[in-house]
């Protein structure tokens, strides 16, 4: 009770982070800001736009940036580096939809994306959008839906090097040019991170509760990683038309440490994958009030998993898969009425295919699975309409989804499932309504009012529909998961001089049905049928302040997430890993030649099991982290070089805490971070 009490003293006078910069969504960027435009348009969803240009400075990872932010939760599987995922408003990790510049990256294997997996070095900013679809985006996003954001053009030439590292053996370098020759604007990043993320942890042996006396510390196993990282972006102009082209490159090899009461000695990953686009974005395109965009991409994918003493399961100790996606995009926008009517569009054609083999100790081929297909096809239309001098914007949405599946269950000796058809074809229509109402706005105040309805749906992923040999069969029937998307809520901004506030408060309502649930089918294999349902509220308090030196955030969730299950035993029970309440804050002061921030983290109690058993809760938590930053040379507006040091310590007090369960999170951790800008 004292940690809530604790929220709401803080919640009225927090403000950002020195890692972000505050962008408010619907009004204009401040004169001399050059930052990339997402092609996407929400004026009346809730959406959060994190600048990354100041973490730069800092030792930073993506699911950091990302948890602090509300409504938002990431769940990790160990330290730095680790499986984590992501979800949005109580929802499931294969709910939330993730892109790169609008190219989707998760894939029908399994649905969830690792986040550890995803760039963040090359990213300007990320753009997470809460109110279910938006437009723009293939697919339809039960639980919202993140976008990130490259570096493409007006920025001021410049090279970034920056090197760090820290407590167990974490080590991490990047360097990046941005530049510019005649009509042609170039981005190129290049990095490496590595870390033993060996550190000590109390493990209680596999008895939680009947027996304590085993307890004890030990050093955390297998939980290393290397990777590497590649991307450039290519920006031209010719005439009316802007050409884009994106190559994304990731390379990793990791651990896989299993739970910590049965850790690995062996068992790891090597993972690949690169992204490729080219994109066009033409004003005026035969007709005045015609915009054009378009996009070709395609992803590669290789997941090697390595298990030669087959620690992690008793079936083939290794396998390899390979994932192809690629597609086009199409986005017409038509302009009326001097903008106060806008249609957007957008025509998608996306396809997939998986391949998974079998391999012995040796990793030599044992047999071959046949490909699984997936081609999806979107067409999706937005009109937004402005009436009373822009006070009321209306945005009615419509898209249409379809699905075919192909597979040849037959002949496939790794893939159970109950029939015998080799095509599957669902397709279905979702609606979203929005609506924003400006009650004020003067020259230094704003105050909106937004809402939104929507049905959102989730087609199954490969691994439910076709099930893997050995853990789990598939299930050809299972039906779309649905739901009902709402919210409603007021965002405040006030500017003037030296002081920039922003409030928002925002409640939503989430009611899930058909949510696909794994039940035991025999002692050693589970099958996923659609007997899950959830009823998730709650409401997010966001407030933000910038006066002078003085930069203080607080971002405050509450949420209940209720199962609605047909199951007798977990019917009116918490759904797991959704804390009621989670909040973020920070205080930090700057000065011409330095910054100091602290910034706290509290997230609520939880249960780790659906059945909410008392041996899988976990207490709350409240973690403490500072920082400094001292800049040697700052850059100003007439020099864009900076040459600073940084220094922080996460989870001062060394909290031992878990998300998941058996699979702890480092306690103490110190970072260094010496970054240059010339």
């Amino acid at each position: 009770m004292k940690y809530i009490l604790l929220i709401f003293l803080f919640q009225n006078f927090l403000y950002s982070e020195s890692s972000k910069e505050i962008q408010v969504i619907g009004k204009e960027n401040p004169v001399g800001t050059e930052k990339t435009k997402s092609t996407k348009s929400d004026k009346t969803g809730f959406v959060e736009v994190i600048d990354l240009e100041n973490s730069k400075n800092r030792y930073s990872s993506l699911t950091e940036i990302l948890e602090r932010e509300s409504g938002v939760r990431v769940r990790r599987f160990g330290g730095l580096g680790s499986y984590s995922t992501l979800s949005i408003r109580g929802s499931n990790a294969n709910q939330v939809r993730i892109y790169i510049d609008g190219i989707p990256l998760n894939n029908s294997q399994g649905g969830e994306i690792n986040l550890s997996d995803l760039p963040f070095d090359n990213l300007e900013k990320i753009e997470i959008y809460k109110s279910g679809s938006s437009s723009g985006f293939s697919g339809s996003a039960i639980g919202g839906s993140v976008n990130l954001i490259t570096k493409k053009k007006n920025f001021t030439p410049s090279s970034r090097f920056s090197i760090g590292g820290g407590s167990l053996n974490t080590f991490k370098v990047q360097a990046s040019k941005i530049g510019k020759m005649g009509d042609l604007n170039y981005q190129i990043q290049v990095g490496q991170e590595k870390s033993d993320q060996n550190f000590i942890f109390k493990t209680d042996n596999g008895t939680p509760i009947l027996n304590q006396i085993d307890d004890k510390d030990i050093r955390r196993k297998n939980a290393q990683f290397n990777r590497y990282n590649f991307s450039f972006n290519l920006n031209y102009e010719f005439g009316k038309t802007i050409i884009n082209f994106l190559n994304d490159f990731g390379y990793r090899r990791n651990g896989i440490p299993g739970p910590g009461n049965r850790q690995t000695e062996k068992t790891d990953r090597e993972y690949l994958r690169n992204t490729t686009s080219i994109g066009t974005n033409t004003k005026s395109f035969y007709l005045k009030n015609l915009d054009l965009d378009t996009k070709f991409f395609y992803t590669g994918i290789r997941d090697h998993l390595f298990d030669e003493k087959s620690e992690l399961s008793n079936g083939t100790p290794n396998s390899k898969a390979d994932i192809a996606q690629y597609g086009i995009h199409l986005l017409p926008t038509l302009n009326f009425l001097n903008q106060k009517n806008i249609l957007r569009f957008l025509f998608a054609l996306e396809r997939e295919s998986f391949i998974r083999d079998r391999r012995n100790a040796l990793d030599v081929l044992l047999d071959k699975s046949t490909k699984k297909f997936r081609n999806h096809s979107t067409w999706q239309v937005q009109n937004e309409i402005k009436l009373f001098s822009n006070k009321l914007i209306l945005t009615p949405q419509i898209q249409h989804e379809v699905y075919i599946d192909r597979y040849n269950p037959e002949n496939d000796i790794l893939f159970q499932n109950n029939s015998s058809e080799k095509y599957k074809t669902v397709e279905f229509t979702n609606y979203r309504f929005g609506f924003l109402f400006t009650i004020l706005k003067t020259e230094s105040n704003l105050l909106n009012l937004k809402s939104n309805i929507s049905n959102e749906k989730r087609m199954p992923d490969f691994l439910e529909l076709f099930g893997e040999r050995g853990s789990v069969i598939g299930n050809t029937n299972l039906k779309t998961e649905k739901s009902i998307n709402s919210d409603f809520g007021f965002v405040h901004v006030f500017e003037k001089k030296d002081l920039f506030l922003q409030n928002s408060i925002s409640f939503f309502r989430k009611e899930i049905k058909d949510m696909i649930l794994f039940i035991p089918n025999s002692q050693f294999t589970l099958r996923p049928e659609n007997i899950d349902s959830a009823n998730i509220t709650g409401f997010e308090l966001s407030n933000k302040l910038k006066f002078q030196n003085l930069k203080l955030e607080s971002n405050y969730t509450y949420q209940k997430a209720i199962n609605q299950s047909e199951i007798t035993y977990l019917n009116g029970k918490y759904l797991p890993l959704r804390p009621l309440h989670e909040w973020h804050g920070l205080f930090a002061f700057k000065k011409d030649s330095f910054e100091i921030g602290y910034d706290p983290i509290f997230i609520g109690a939880v249960f780790k099991d659906r059945a909410n058993e008392y041996q899988n809760y976990q207490a709350s938590r409240l973690l403490h982290n500072v920082y400094f930053t001292y800049f040697f040379i700052k850059s100003t507006e007439n020099s864009n070089k900076e040459l600073s040091i940084n220094f922080e310590i996460k989870n001062i007090t060394d909290k031992r805490a878990e998300d998941n369960v058996g699979y702890p999170l480092p306690g103490r951790i110190y970072y260094f971070t010496l970054s240059a800008k010339f």
